[in-house]
């Protein structure tokens, strides 16, 4: 079957869902409070030092807390956890501006009182690097230092378009 060139931005995030990443919750806190969003757009830029780079939304409260703090930690979601349709709904599919997502929620928390999530495949608690921040328009791209990180030695990271495929079941 031949390949279909479109240049229209619907059709081409369609393509684009061909790139394979993972499913993250990305935390941080701010001042006494704390947020954290799912985010598919990582990636480890160096290894010697540890540094990843993230692309965040602008008008999530997650970005703005980034921004204030210079701080954030991902977590790992592992593909295994019966409970990731759940946590993906709770860090996904509302706002940080109106509920508290770890309400009721168990976590564990970084030395910077950052919460993670205990059952995650690894957690890197990071700090933006901020001359290297990049305004991509409607998101921001942060490069952070991996400070520190923890793996359980066991389970394997979600993908996005795993996640894709269990949602478009549950919905059939």
């Amino acid at each position: 079957m031949p390949f279909t060139y479109v240049t229209e931005p619907g059709p081409i995030n369609v393509a684009l869902f061909q790139v394979t990443h993972g499913l993250y919750i990305l935390t941080t806190k701010a001042g006494e409070k704390i947020n954290g969003q799912c985010l598919d757009a990582l990636m480890q830029v160096t290894n010697a030092p540890p540094r990843v780079s993230l692309g965040v939304g602008k008008k999530s409260l997650t970005h703005e807390m980034i921004l204030e703090s210079g701080q954030f930690c991902i977590s790992v979601l592992d593909r295994g956890n019966a409970a990731c349709g759940d946590i993906v709904r709770r860090f996904g599919f509302q706002s940080g501006r109106d509920v508290d997502k770890f309400e009721g929620f168990k976590h564990g928390l970084t030395e910077q009182g950052i919460p993670f999530l205990l059952d995650a495949v690894a957690v890197y608690d990071c700090t933006v690097i901020r001359e290297m921040t990049v305004d991509l328009g409607t998101h921001s791209l942060f490069v952070a230092d991996v400070d520190r990180a923890g793996s359980r030695g066991q389970g394997e990271p979600l993908t996005y378009n795993e996640y894709r495929n269990t949602l478009r079941k549950e919905r059939s």
